[in-house]
C-alpha cells in the first residue's frame, strides 16, 4: 500500500496547531499548503512534513521552508532556485486542466510529480475529479519510476482505485480522519 499523508490547511497559527493535534500520532509525515499569508510561528510539527507552496512567488519562500524543515517542496512552476535546493525533494504540482504532456521534458529536473485531482485548488472539501485516473496512468506509461503524488478529494471510496492506478502517496484533506479510521480497522 502506498503512503496516506494527511493534509493541513491552515488559516491562522491557532487554527494549525489544532489540525496538528488531530492528527494520530502514529502519523510520521504530513503536508503543509501554504497560500500567500505566512502563519508559521516557530511552531514544531513534531513529525517530517513537506510544503505545497501554492503562491505567485514560490522562488521567495523555498528557502524559509527548507529552514523550517521541509522534506519535500511542492512547486507548480520550477525556477532556478528549486534545482539547486540539496537534501530536500522537490516535486512538480500539476493543476488538473494543465495538458499532462507540458510536464514530460521536466521530469528529469523532479523527484516526484505531484498531481491536483481537484479542479480547485487551496480549498479542502471537493469532490475527485475522475479525469485523474487517466492522468496517472499516462504518466505511469511513460516515467513508470516517478513517483506520483495525488491530492484532493480522496476518500475511503476512492483511494484504493488511486493506488490500483499507479499513485504512490495520497495526499487527503477533509477526508483523512474517517479514511485513517477506516484502514485501522482493516
Amino acid at each position: 500500500m502506498g503512503e496516506i499523508i494527511p493534509a493541513i490547511l491552515a488559516t491562522d497559527v491557532s487554527n494549525l496547531k489544532l489540525k496538528l493535534a488531530d492528527i494520530p500520532q502514529e502519523i510520521e509525515f504530513v503536508h503543509i499548503d501554504v497560500l500567500e499569508i505566512d502563519i508559521w510561528t516557530n511552531i514544531g510539527i513534531g513529525r517530517d512534513f513537506e510544503a505545497h507552496l501554492m503562491v505567485k512567488e514560490p522562488g521567495q519562500i523555498i528557502d524559509k521552508w527548507v529552514k523550517r524543515g521541509a522534506k519535500r517542496i511542492i512547486l507548480h512552476s520550477l525556477g532556478s532556485r528549486a534545482s539547486k535546493l540539496i537534501g530536500t525533494e522537490i516535486g512538480l504540482g500539476v493543476e488538473l486542466d494543465v495538458p499532462i504532456e507540458k510536464i514530460f521534458p521536466l521530469i528529469s529536473q523532479i523527484d516526484f510529480i505531484h498531481l491536483m485531482s481537484i479542479a480547485q485548488i487551496g480549498k479542502q472539501g471537493h469532490s475527485l475529479d475522475e479525469r485523474i485516473f487517466d492522468r496517472i496512468r499516462e504518466v505511469k506509461e511513460k516515467f513508470p519510476q516517478i513517483l506520483i503524488s495525488v491530492d484532493g478529494g480522496i476518500n475511503t471510496t476512492n483511494y484504493q482505485a488511486l493506488q490500483n492506478a499507479g499513485a504512490n502517496r495520497l495526499i487527503v484533506g477533509s477526508g483523512f480522519q474517517e479514511l485513517w479510521k477506516s484502514l485501522k480497522k482493516n
